[in-house]
């Protein structure tokens, strides 16, 4: 990666608008990959690297946000990992 770019009399404007096209389109897929989405239960349990049994306890307990739409429970995993962070569940559960 090491292009070389000679400036002479370049129009500043353009050349920050250059740059600007280039940053956007490098962090364009972590922007849609930061999409809020919820998750089902199995998907959240993998996600925080926990079983369903341990999640549908957590949910019982109120320690978990989640949401029921119809007969599904669905979560959203940035929610999800910040209370469980929060709570210091993780610490819990290892004794420390």
């Amino acid at each position: 990666m090491s292009k070389l770019i000679a400036i002479e009399h370049s129009d500043v404007d353009s050349l920050a608008n250059a740059v600007a096209d280039v940053i956007a389109k490098r962090i364009e897929p972590m922007l849609v990959a930061r999409q809020r989405r919820l998750v089902d239960r199995p998907t959240m349990a993998e996600l925080a690297n926990i079983g369903t049994a341990t999640l549908d306890r957590l949910v019982s307990s109120k320690r978990v946000p989640s949401v029921l739409i119809g007969k599904r429970r669905l979560f959203d995993p940035d929610k999800v990992i910040d209370s469980l962070a929060g709570s210091g569940t993780a610490t819990k559960c290892c004794g420390s």
